[in-house]
């Protein structure tokens, strides 16, 4: 027979934060292409360790922002013809991390082969953002169709840290129950509180939901002391590990709203949001983009408070350490693709 301390201890060796060494092998935001400087490599930080990104020899590149030297941050130092120059003694490395030039050596030194600055398997720019995939990436990057559809409109929130784990903000904007009790200020009905039977449809390192319930009309979604509600049709496109794409139609309202939710996991406890509202309604003047930005960010916050109000910041894989119900699927469904995602890096 176990004791409860050995089960105790099998479960937390299943939790799952932002460090967790499978996240290496799958693409993450770490900044907005606007965020590169020319000449300078821009300092971000991904599953709790610090990178520098630019572009060298015009090829978008991550390097730990470490000098194998003394250990001083590349980011602190500059690009100089197509290679980048430590700040602290002049060590040039190339766009594969190979030292190139050592300045106290004299020219045609033979240069220690331990010099050299580990750098990220896969580096490419999508919805203005930069992602790094660490080690060779299983998945490319989600696919948005309304990214490019001339009838939506693209509005970028700023971006949000959040005293959260990824998967746990994840969790939160897949989850269909605690919109009538989270979101009682802006477009939660708070009588719609019965999840119906859904479907949750698998495909590979993803999944789609769609989703049918009641929430505020949109006009009536900012802190109306009256308001009508009316059906609202959610498709939730998941992909692992943390990227979603919510297709929100107001059927009543012939509004599609697209939200775009792309996690950075910075560290164990902190994760950056990059979120992105796509309308179709922006165009023709029946709103804009302040207005939407303004709901989409009052959303977030009410999401945001919840969270950081709790004090762990990782995700159980193993499914009896949670209570699940049936309204629950669609987030059961995500722990068992990080689980399966855990598995691969395992093999």
């Amino acid at each position: 027979m176990i004791d409860d301390g050995h089960v105790i201890a099998q479960r937390l060796a299943e939790r799952f934060d932002n460090e967790h060494p499978a996240l290496r092998a799958w693409f993450h935001p770490v900044c907005r292409l606007s965020d590169l400087a020319s000449g300078t490599l821009t300092p971000v930080r991904l599953l709790g360790e610090n990178w520098a990104v630019g572009r060298v020899g015009g090829e978008l590149v991550a390097m730990l922002d470490r000098c194998p030297h003394r250990w001083a941050p590349l980011s602190a130092g500059c690009i100089i013809d197509d290679v980048v120059q430590c700040g602290y003694h002049g060590y040039r490395f190339d766009s594969s991390g190979t030292c190139v030039g050592i300045p106290a050596l004299g020219v045609g030194a033979k240069l220690p082969p331990k010099a050299r600055v580990e750098v990220a398997h896969s580096v490419i720019e999508r919805y203005g953002l930069v992602w790094v995939a660490i080690d060779e990436p299983a998945l490319g990057v989600i696919d948005v169709p309304e990214w490019t559809d001339p009838a939506f409109v693209v509005a970028p929130l700023a971006d949000q840290v959040w005293s959260a784990g990824a998967a746990q903000m994840v969790d939160n904007f897949l989850d269909l129950a605690h919109f009538p009790f989270t979101h009682l200020g802006t477009f939660g009905d708070p009588d719609d509180v019965e999840v119906p039977t859904y479907d949750v449809e698998r495909d590979g390192w993803g999944f789609v939901c769609d989703y049918l319930h009641s929430t505020k009309v949109l006009a009536d979604s900012m802190g109306a002391d009256e308001f009508a509600t009316a059906e609202r049709r959610s498709i939730w496109y998941f992909e692992a590990p943390f990227s979603i794409r919510l297709r929100i139609e107001y059927l009543a309202e012939d509004v599609v709203l697209t939200v775009l939710f792309f996690h950075q996991p910075v560290d164990a406890t902190t994760t950056k949001l990059y979120c992105f509202d796509l309308r179709d309604d922006i165009a023709d003047g029946r709103t804009t983009v302040e207005e939407t930005v303004a709901f989409q960010v009052a959303v977030a916050m009410e999401d945001k408070e919840m969270l950081e109000r709790m004090d762990e910041k990782w995700t159980p894989l193993d499914l009896t350490a949670e209570v699940h119900t049936r309204s629950d699927r669609i987030t059961v469904e995500f722990r068992r693709i990080l689980a399966d995602l855990v598995g691969r890096w395992r093999a």
